[in-house]
C-alpha cells in the first residue's frame, strides 16, 4: 500500500549478450509532474553481472532488486513484493529504451549511459525537521528478539522513558513492503518520529525491522500478513520479558497493513489497546480497487477507462477469492481473465508478469483478507485515525467499515478523521504518493499529540 514507486533495488544476474552494458546508466521517471532521477550501476564479475540502482531524489543509493534477465538485448527487471517491473531494449551501447510498470500503471523510462568522466552527484539532502537526533531524552537500546514459529531473530530499537517504574509500552507495526524499523520513505522516518514523541511522554516503544529487511533475519518475499502477525506477537512477548514494562499495559500501533495486524492480535486477547493509523476496514480486493480509483482520479485518467480496469481486476479478484481452487487452477484462471481483456494489446511476457504478481502468496492473502471478523472480536480499546486526503486507504470508506465492525465487539472505539492529511499523516495538498517527498513534515504534530494523549488516558 505504500512505496508504490520505490524502484530502488540491487540486481544480481547472469547476462550473456553481445553489446557492453557495464557502466552507469541514468534516466528519469516522470510521475504526476514530479521527476525522479534514476541511476543504474552495472558491473561485470567473472561471467556474471551485478547492478545497483539509485534514486538520488529519494536519498536512496545501492538498493537491491529481485531479478534481472537479459535475452537478445531485451532487459527485464522484476520486484515481486513491490509489484514492479522494468522492460527495456538495448538500442546501442549507450541507450536503453523501456517501460516501468507498477500495479497496472506504465511509465516510459529510457536510460542513457554516463561517459567515463561523468559522475553522479548526490542530491541535496531534503529537510526533515522532525527527525530526532542524539542525544535523546530517554534510554535507547538496540535489541533482538526471537520468533519461535519462524525460527528467526528480529532486530529493533527499544526506547524507554527516563526514570523508574513500570511504563506502558507499544510496538510499532509497519505497512506493506519491506520496511526498516523507522518505516523510512523519501528520507522521512515516521516511526522514529512517533517513537521519540511517545517515549518523551512516558510510553516505551519497540520498533523493529521487517523480517528479511535491514538487520532482521527471515525471508520477506515469501511472507504473508499472517507471518508478519507472528513477528508482531514475538515483539509483544519480548516486551513482556522486560522489567521496565507494565505487562498489563502493552499495545500496538499499526500503520496501513500494520493496522490489519493489530486487530488480529487484539482479537486473541494479546493486547491491552490498539491504535490504527490508515488501517484497512474493507476486504483487500475492495480496498485495492478503491485505491486504484482514487489514484487514477488524481492522475486525471478518463473515468470510463478507470471503470473498465476496475471491472477487469474485480474479475481477477473473484477468481482469487475462490479458495476452493488449487494454486495452479487459480493461476490459470487469472491468466485467462487477463488474456481475455488484454491479449493482443499487452505483450504475452507482460501478461505473464502481471499474472505472476497477482498469484504471489502475499497479494493473494491480502486480496482475501477481511479485517471485519477480527475487529468484531477485539478485546481492547481502539483508536482509529485516517487522513481525508489518503489515496491508499481512503478515510471515509475504511473508517466507516472499522466503526461498524468494532461496534459489534462492545469495546470502546475512538475515531478521528483529519481533513488535510495524507496516508503518512502529513499536511498535504493532493494526497498523491509523489507528494510525500516534497513535504518537509513527517507526521502532523496534532496526530502525535492525539495518539499519546489517548494512550495515556487508556492506560491510566
Amino acid at each position: 500500500m505504500k512505496k508504490l514507486l520505490l524502484i530502488l533495488l540491487l540486481f544480481t544476474c547472469q547476462l550473456s549478450f553481445t553489446q557492453s552494458i557495464e557502466g552507469d546508466w541514468k534516466g528519469s521517471l516522470n510521475v504526476q509532474g514530479t521527476t525522479l532521477p534514476t541511476v543504474f550501476h552495472i558491473e561485470k564479475i567473472d561471467s556474471s553481472y551485478t547492478a545497483t540502482m539509485d534514486s538520488p531524489k529519494q536519498n536512496a543509493f545501492g538498493i537491491p532488486l529481485d531479478e534481472v534477465k537479459l535475452t537478445d538485448n531485451h532487459l527485464s527487471i522484476t520486484h515481486a513484493a513491490a509489484q514492479l517491473s522494468y522492460e527495456a531494449t538495448l538500442v546501442d551501447d549507450t541507450h536503453l529504451e523501456g517501460t516501468f510498470e507498477q500495479r497496472g500503471f506504465s511509465i516510459s523510462l529510457n536510460l542513457e549511459k554516463f561517459s567515463t568522466e561523468e559522475k553522479q552527484t548526490s542530491a541535496v539532502k531534503p529537510n526533515r525537521p522532525q527527525t530526532p537526533m542524539a542525544p535523546y531524552a530517554y534510554r535507547v537500546e538496540e535489541v533482538t528478539f526471537y520468533n519461535p514459529k519462524a525460527k528467526i531473530n528480529l532486530a529493533g530499537t527499544l526506547t524507554i522513558p527516563q526514570g523508574k517504574g513500570k511504563f506502558p509500552a507499544v510496538i510499532l507495526i509497519s505497512g506493506s513492503g519491506p520496511q526498516d524499523r523507522n518505516e523510512e520513505i523519501f528520507n522521512h522516518q515516521p516511526f522514529k518520529v512517533l517513537a521519540d514523541h511517545l517515549t518523551k511522554n512516558g510510553i516505551a516503544v519497540l520498533r523493529y525491522d521487517d523480517r528479511g529487511t535491514a538487520a532482521s533475519e527471515g525471508d520477506f518475499a515469501s511472507a504473508t500478513t499472517f507471518d508478519f502477525t507472528d513477528d508482531a506477537q514475538a515483539a509483544i512477548e519480548y516486551l513482556k520479558s522486560r522489567k521496565e514494562i507494565n505487562k498489563k499495559k502493552i499495545g500496538a500501533i499499526g500503520h496501513s497493513e500494520g493496522g490489519a495486524i493489530a486487530p488480529i492480535l487484539a482479537s486473541k486477547n494479546i493486547l491491552d489497546f490498539i491504535v490504527l493509523m490508515a488501517a484497512p476496514g474493507l476486504r483487500g480486493d475492495l480496498l485495492l480497487n478503491l485505491q486504484r480509483k482514487k489514484q487514477e482520479e488524481l492522475l486525471g485518467i478518463n473515468p470510463e477507462a478507470t471503470q473498465k480496469r476496475l471491472d477487469i481486476f474485480s474479475e481477477v479478484y473473484e477468481v482469487i477469492l475462490d479458495t476452493s481452487l488449487t494454486s495452479e487452477a487459480t493461476e490459470q484462471q487469472t491468466l485467462a481473465v487477463f488474456e481475455k481483456h488484454w491479449k493482443g494489446m499487452v505483450p504475452e511476457s507482460k501478461l505473464a508478469q502481471i499474472n505472476e504478481q497477482h498469484n504471489s502468496e502475499w497479494l493473494k492473502t491480502f486480496i482475501r483478507f477481511d479485517p471485519s471478523p477480527y475487529l468484531q472480536k477485539v478485546n481492547s480499546g481502539v483508536l482509529a485515525l485516517n487522513g481525508e486526503k489518503d489515496t491508499q486507504v481512503p478515510a471515509k470508506e475504511n473508517l466507516a467499515a472499522i466503526e461498524k465492525s468494532v461496534q459489534q465487539s462492545s469495546e470502546k472505539l475512538t475515531l478521528k478523521s483529519y481533513p488535510k492529511l495524507n496516508h503518512l499523516f502529513q499536511e498535504a495538498t493532493t494526497g498523491s504518493v509523489q507528494e510525500y517527498e516534497e513535504i518537509e513534515q513527517t507526521i502532523s504534530p496534532k496526530v502525535l499529540a492525539d495518539i499519546s494523549t489517548w494512550i495515556l488516558e487508556t492506560t491510566r
